[in-house]
């Protein structure tokens, strides 16, 4: 697909005009109307604005759902709204954000009168996995709960329709890719602080529950590993256009510090996946740029932000150390009172194949394993351990949806790293494909 470039429009005499006395307006207000008054105003006048602006460029909402995305735990605007009378779940600036979004662009299309349906390879797998789950809800022991992540997984399922409609030229491309890039940072910051400081936003329960000694920082998230998984997405980006863009001193330096703030905040952390993917994400960045040497100067980066960090605080040192070396000792120390996080997720793994057994076909239902792993729970998992999720995505697909799932699972993976990579191949602008 051959992207258009955006041509700067002059704004005009008439249109100058028009903004001069429009902030000269509201210079006047802001200088003699009450906060009460101008409140109401304020708030009507952004809201036509908006009502009208939106459905000509709706791409302006992809920015708000990465923000909304960032904000997490501080994005809450209701807590614990019941659905069909039964699930408790919030609703967050992130949902409002995207029925902004669904809606700005329905109306974009009827204003446009172009019904465009992109034509992506990863529709087949994504509709046969939906489907799968729609049909499991039916027989999951809590139905109703079932459901209700059914809709959830159908409204997820819509950024992707989204993204396709409204990504339409490079400035869009890079008002999304600045958006991811400068959030993390934003968040990695707050994470940093925190654990400088040791005054959390929002304490891990899972830490405080289980008792563990590491603090870790979740920013704005109500989950250290959601924290780091957004960071994830933003450090492979930066350390991409890095590697692969001719960029002025100033940007380089830009996005160097960028990528330090965010492995950072990605230490801080402590969630051993996101390492681990941080690197797999480097390494395949790499290949597919042809820069491998690139990869020693990122160690290096992050070698000196744990040796700062370290000097700081010894003890800082010695955990992030020792976290990282517990991703390669599952097995050998298995059962180890000091693996007990990696122990536990074999055990829940294990839970996982063992429903998938009793339910090989269809599985047991979306959203059963929470419910049903009391009953398929190994002997030797601590009972006290306050964990029912199995924190490994396809070992749930296995257990939940079955053998059928599971393909329609693996087909998806599979679809869309071959698509990523003929994208990569088909795409001659340096940019796009960076």
């Amino acid at each position: 697909m051959q992207l258009e470039l955006d041509r700067p429009t002059p704004i005009g005499k008439r249109g100058f005009l028009l903004l001069v006395l429009i902030e000269l307006l509201v210079l006047v207000m802001v200088l003699t109307l009450s906060p009460r008054v101008l409140l109401p105003i304020l708030l009507l006048t952004v809201g036509v604005v908006l009502f009208v602006l939106l459905p000509v460029v709706p791409y302006i909402l992809l920015p708000a759902m990465i923000v909304a995305t960032s904000l997490d735990y501080g994005g809450i605007i209701a807590r614990d709204v019941k659905f069909l009378g039964v699930v408790d779940a919030p609703i967050t600036a992130f949902h409002i954000a995207e029925a902004l979004a669904i809606l700005a662009c329905i109306a974009n299309i009827l204003w446009k009168r172009q019904i465009r349906i992109p034509r992506l390879q990863l529709i087949p797998p994504l509709l046969t996995f939906l489907t799968l789950i729609g049909i499991s809800s039916l027989y999951a022991p809590g139905k109703v709960a079932a459901l209700f992540d059914f809709f959830r997984m159908l409204f997820l399922a819509m950024i992707v329709f989204i993204t396709a409609i409204l990504v339409k030229n490079k400035s869009i491309v890079t008002l999304v890719i600045s958006s991811i890039i400068g959030c993390a940072v934003v968040t990695a910051s707050i994470g940093i602080y925190q654990t400088a400081t040791s005054h959390y936003f929002l304490p891990a329960e899972f830490v405080n529950l289980v008792g563990a000694s590491i603090s870790r920082a979740a920013a704005t998230f109500t989950n250290p590993n959601m924290f780091a998984t957004f960071l994830t997405v933003a450090i492979v980006l930066g350390f991409t256009l890095l590697i692969n863009l001719k960029l002025s001193a100033r940007w380089k330096i830009c996005l160097v510090t960028a990528n330090v703030i965010l492995a950072a905040g990605l230490i801080t952390s402590f969630s051993r996946t996101n390492w681990l993917a941080s690197a797999v994400g480097f390494l395949f960045a790499a290949f597919a740029c042809r820069k491998v040497k690139m990869l020693s100067i990122v160690l290096v980066v992050f070698l000196c932000v744990v040796l700062i960090a370290g000097v700081i605080s010894s003890n800082f040192r010695d955990l992030v150390v020792g976290r990282f070396v517990s991703i390669f000792t599952t097995f050998t120390e298995f059962k180890s009172t000091a693996r007990l996080s990696s122990t536990s997720r074999v055990y829940l793994a294990k839970a996982a194949v063992a429903m998938f057994l009793d339910h090989p076909l269809l599985g047991i239902g979306t959203r059963g394993y929470p419910q049903v792993f009391p009953k398929y729970r190994p002997i030797e998992y601590p009972i006290w351990f306050p964990v029912k999720e199995c924190h490994t995505y396809p070992a749930v697909v296995l257990a939940e949806l079955g053998i059928l799932g599971f393909a329609a699972f693996f087909w998806f993976v599979i679809v869309v790293f071959k698509a990523g990579i003929e994208g990569i191949r088909a795409l001659r602008d340096g940019y796009l494909k960076t």
